[in-house]
């Protein structure tokens, strides 16, 4: 009776990891300093990532890619971290613009926020795509140099079983900003940066981290459970 019990007490816990990772609520968290310069100060952008961090951090680790040991130049595929492959689109405009720089032509363009740093990812007219090897819960960025005169729409799109679209505020004055969402049980395979326009702008210091996928928390409940059945029909 009481390994009957174990086995009814195991397919409740299996049904309920299933059923959390198949639901999300989406929370973003955004912070402004429009027009601030390349050495900050960033108070309403840090205020952002601290709240980011504070919730992403009960899901799982944080893991945050900061471009520091990429080489620089423009590469339409590259490994930005062990699990995540980036994907460019958009014309090559060169350093200071386009792919991996450490260039900077002051807050209206992109610049380095990880400190200590200088490397960031610009990639102006065009898109970035982050794919993960094995899916994240969570995904937030810098954005440094974005205007409202060149830039009318910046989006983030991803599929957590269904496909969202969040919009991202836009600086006025370049500067920088920070943007990130959670999604606690999703399963995101991967997420696209969008700014279709002339804009010279970069991102730097992606943060995401790696959560089971549904079908692993599946197999493994499964497979204790057919332990704990064998151990029933062996006694």
């Amino acid at each position: 009776m009481k390994s009957f019990r174990n086995i009814l007490t195991l397919v409740a816990v299996v049904l309920l990891v299933s059923g959390y990772a198949m639901a999300g609520t989406i929370v973003t968290y955004s912070g402004q300093d429009d027009g601030a310069a390349i050495t900050g100060p960033f108070p309403n952008s840090y205020a952002a990532q601290e709240a980011f961090d504070a919730v992403a951090g009960t899901l799982s680790p944080i893991g945050t890619i900061d471009f520091e040991n990429q080489p620089l130049g423009y590469n339409a595929n590259f490994t930005a971290a062990p699990g995540v492959t980036v994907s460019l689109t958009g014309p090559n405009y060169g350093d200071g613009f386009s792919g991996i720089s450490t260039t900077t032509f002051g807050n209206l363009y992109g610049f380095n926020t990880t400190p200590g740093g200088a490397n960031w990812l610009g990639f102006a007219g065009g898109t970035a795509t982050f794919a993960f090897a094995s899916p994240t819960e969570y995904f937030g960025f810098w954005l440094t140099g974005v205007q409202t005169v060149f830039t009318s729409s910046l989006t983030v799109t991803f599929s957590d079983g269904a496909s969202q679209s969040l919009d991202v505020p836009i600086n006025v004055n370049g500067g920088a900003q920070y943007f990130g969402f959670t999604d606690p049980g999703s399963a995101i395979a991967s997420v696209t940066i969008s700014n279709i326009s002339n804009d010279a702008w970069g991102i730097d210091d992606v943060q995401y981290n790696t959560v089971p996928e549904p079908s692993s928390l599946l197999l493994l409940g499964g497979g204790a459970l057919a332990v704990l059945i064998r151990r029933k029909r062996s006694r």
